[in-house]
């Protein structure tokens, strides 16, 4: 009885360093889902006030809202897709950032998306 408790008891092995990179990777990728809400959100901002100078507050509003309309309101899903909507999309604040129009930013979803 003593030996088969000491058996349970071994270490796993230590953890791999390319898994872990390649479950980073994993987590981060773009899906075909997140490309398309990226399109979508790059067309209407292209064709709603399109000279107008986007905003951090824009780029946060569109990627909740488009996650709401697919995946219902505070869903777990829709949490998870505006976290990947925002991480790939570009940040429009900064102090490196130049002032952008709407139209331009869309035009940039809209080839990351396509890429």
């Amino acid at each position: 009885m003593r030996d088969r408790i000491r058996a349970a008891a071994t270490l796993a092995a230590p953890p791999d360093p390319t898994a872990d990179e390649a479950l980073a990777r994993a987590r981060t990728a773009m899906t075909r889902e997140t490309r398309a809400l990226m399109a979508l959100i790059g067309r209407t901002l292209c064709a709603t006030s399109p000279t107008l100078a986007m905003r951090e507050v824009t780029r946060l509003a569109y990627a909740g809202r488009v996650a709401t309309d697919a995946h219902g309101f505070g869903t777990p899903h829709a949490v998870a897709v505006v976290g990947l909507l925002l991480r790939h999309m570009p940040r429009v604040d900064g102090p490196q950032a130049a002032p952008i129009t709407r139209a331009e930013y869309g035009m940039r979803l809209i080839r990351k998306a396509n890429a």
